[in-house]
């Protein structure tokens, strides 16, 4: 079998923890080969390419809602069609503007009415599937996470709190900028420290690392607390908390906020420590194991447990991959 994964950025963090991260599990699965596409900007260039799939026994669509007509044209070259969303692409941003849109909200609804399958990254994603295409078939698809890779180091060097992102989730860290001030505040030997694409601006001294992969493990290896912090609104509740899973993974005790899929990787506080949106318990919650070592240590490695058990790519991506090429041969024996 052939599978062909149409993305807006090929070298992503999308495409490299749910695709790439996969290809051995596909391999298994039966698809002899997995050819990942750029999305053209330019609609001839599109439809040409849409055109070329006609050869590929399925075409994954990841995240990408598109015009009517595109879809169709689509849908007409592609013999089996998964679409694979991670995030609440029937709402925007609300950075970038009103989380409601019509727009958006019409062809999320032609897009998976339109596919033979939808790998949704949490349970709020399969809700708003089912909802919108109850005849589509859909399954829960986690971002997994190499717990081969993303494990314990050595115990941090003094008290480091540390977040990790990029532009677009920066927003959620200036959020909780009074509640790190009030913990750097109240703890003057710890160090915030952040890795990302470009420095977020918060209200507090930060030590910054440009994120890159060969870096991003030691990064999380030396913290003493990752931060996960959210806002609860329709476009963040569709988030699948790879930060808390990176976090996790490494045995560093995370605290987060109560939205989406955060309150089940944390296992209902088990595993993780969830404090309310918009409330005071995020400062309380940081500080609360910043004196109590021996329980962050437990949280950490409960964390880790969690983590290998239920999120690693060697649970999520045979699990994926098989449901994809039962996808592809139930439509060839159709």
């Amino acid at each position: 079998m052939r599978l062909a994964v149409l993305c807006t950025d090929p070298d992503g963090p999308v495409v490299r923890h749910r695709v790439r991260a996969l290809l051995p599990h596909y391999a298994a699965a039966g698809f002899e080969e997995v050819v990942i596409h750029a999305l053209p900007k330019r609609l001839h260039a599109r439809f040409a390419l849409f055109g070329e799939l006609t050869s590929f026994d399925a075409v994954l669509l990841l995240r990408k809602l598109f015009t009517r007509a595109e879809l169709m044209l689509l849908r007409r070259s592609a013999r089996c069609l998964i679409y694979e969303l991670d995030d609440a692409m029937m709402y925007r941003d609300p950075a970038r503007g009103r989380p409601h849109s019509r727009v958006r909200v019409s062809r999320f609804r032609g897009t998976v009415r339109a596919a033979d399958l939808v790998l949704a990254g949490n349970e709020y994603l399969v809700d708003h599937v089912r909802a919108a295409a109850p005849d589509t078939a859909c399954v829960l698809a986690p971002t997994p996470i190499d717990t081969e890779r993303f494990c314990p180091g050595n115990s941090p060097a003094g008290l480091r709190i540390g977040w990790i992102g990029s532009r677009s989730t920066r927003a959620y860290l200036q959020g909780v900028g009074d509640a790190l001030s009030a913990v750097l505040a109240r703890c003057a030997d710890v160090e915030f420290t952040v890795m990302a694409d470009r420095a977020p601006q918060v209200p507090v001294e930060a030590t910054f690392e440009p994120w890159s992969e060969d870096a991003d493990v030691a990064f999380l290896q030396s913290l003493s607390i990752g931060l996960m912090p959210l806002t609860d609104d329709p476009w963040s509740r569709g988030k699948c908390g790879f930060k808390m899973l990176q976090y996790m993974a490494c045995g560093v005790p995370a605290v987060a906020h109560a939205v989406g899929a955060n309150v089940a990787i944390a296992d209902g506080g088990r595993t993780a420590r969830l404090a309310e949106p918009g409330a005071d318990g995020f400062e309380e919650t940081v500080i609360a194991l910043l004196d109590d070592p021996a329980a962050a240590a437990t949280l950490g490695a409960l964390g880790r447990e969690h983590v290998v058990a239920h999120f690693a790519t060697s649970v999520i991506g045979p699990r994926t991959a098989a449901a994809v090429a039962a996808c592809v041969r139930a439509g060839t024996a159709v």
